[in-house]
């Protein structure tokens, strides 16, 4: 007999760490409700959290490196596994990128115990751990249609590094200008992802749509989102960068009417990938607007994206993911429902700017993700249905 045990296959481990969705989007989905609803509570009663971070650079860095990193690690390691025909993990990789996860959610918010540099390091080897994780699997099905991932792994991961040098006082550099990069890069990711899979999935859940896709478009859109990114690194706040993000929101909205949304009124799994998709259109637009005009602060632009797109986006697609996945009917259901929609109401209302809403706003967002969590959570430590 052998010294040395070979690793258990993946059928015989806990069915939590079978799929890599499993951990990660509950960790998104619990980070996303509690770590807002935290925030909420901070911002709006005066009290701030104990954070190694300041307040806004940690409301930031959270949603968009702690709930939307566990989001992007949990699509990207079941996409890619599909997408490649290869495996991308072991339960003990999965388990020690879920516990670097929780350990830099964790340490940030112990400002007089670990340094802050220590828990800086521990957040930015998330990134470079799925970047291990997933650039194997994809070099080696020599796909380049897939080769994108990389480099966005890459450039989250530098985001992140130069975040903290900014935060730090290293890099002369603002942190929260290194945050709209990030918003950029999660805005290439969507307009890249969804328009690979809303389309496939409409047109194969609904006899009567017939999304339609040209390559002209796709090029255009997904160009000049990287664009954009390009833009906002060298010509911050400029009306060069207004004008593209007006000109990529309309071609955002020509390629989701293209889509035939208006057909899936009646499929919950659908309209909800509709609705983030346009929520980027509008998004972009607003940017435009903000930035040539003072009707309304680029932030608040910025929050029609992180809000209204990437939440809609990203519990519309843990949903499919987590039912599909696991061997379960592809039907929202009615409290699912209620949830996609509490997102899109939420974003109305913080994008309404007026002070007494924003609360409100909050509230249900959070509410719609501890939606998802309790939805899901039984899902997740069930074995997958054959």
């Amino acid at each position: 007999m052998s010294a040395v045990s070979s690793p258990a296959p993946v059928s015989q481990v806990t069915p939590l760490l079978q799929q890599p969705f499993r951990p990660l989007f509950l960790c998104a989905s619990g980070f996303a409700s509690a770590g807002l609803l935290l925030w909420a509570t901070f911002l709006h009663l005066g009290l701030l959290p104990a954070s190694s971070l300041p307040p806004l650079e940690w409301h930031g860095h959270e949603m968009l490196f702690g709930f939307g990193g566990a989001l992007v690690a949990g699509f990207l390691l079941t996409a890619v596994a599909e997408w490649t025909k290869l495996r991308t993990f072991t339960p003990a990789v999965l388990l020690l990128l879920v516990a670097v996860w929780l350990a830099a959610r964790a340490l940030f918010l112990l400002p007089g115990v670990v340094p802050y540099a220590i828990a800086a390091i521990v957040d930015c080897a998330f990134f470079g751990l799925l970047l291990l994780m997933l650039a194997p699997p994809i070099i080696k099905s020599r796909n380049r249609r897939n080769y994108f991932v990389i480099g966005l792994l890459s450039a989250f991961t530098l985001a992140d590094v130069t975040f903290h040098l900014s935060v730090s006082g290293i890099l002369h550099l603002s942190a929260a200008r290194v945050l709209y990069w990030v918003i950029d890069l999660f805005t290439v990711l969507m307009l890249t992802i969804g328009g690979r899979v809303i389309p496939f999935f409409t047109g194969r859940r609904l006899q009567n749509a017939k999304p339609q896709r040209y390559r002209w478009l796709d090029w255009s859109v997904n160009g000049g989102a990287a664009l954009l990114v390009l833009l906002d690194i060298l010509l911050p706040g400029s009306v060069v960068l207004a004008v593209v993000a007006l000109v990529v929101a309309a071609l955002v909205l020509v390629r989701w009417w293209n889509w035939q949304p208006w057909k899936t009124w009646r499929e919950p799994m659908l309209w909800v990938l509709h609705l983030g998709y346009l929520w980027l259109a509008v998004a972009l637009a607003l940017r435009g607007v903000a930035l040539l005009t003072s009707a309304l602060p680029e932030i608040t632009a910025l929050h029609a994206i992180t809000v209204g797109a990437l939440g809609s986006l990203s519990i519309g697609m843990m949903t499919r993911v987590a039912l599909g996945h696991s061997g379960r009917p592809l039907k929202a259901g009615a409290f699912m429902a209620t949830a996609f929609a509490l997102v899109s109401v939420a974003t109305i209302l913080r994008l309404s700017g007026t002070p007494g809403l924003l609360p409100l706003a909050g509230v249900l967002w959070a509410l719609a993700f501890a939606v998802y969590f309790l939805r899901f959570l039984p899902v997740m430590l069930k074995p997958r249905r054959s």
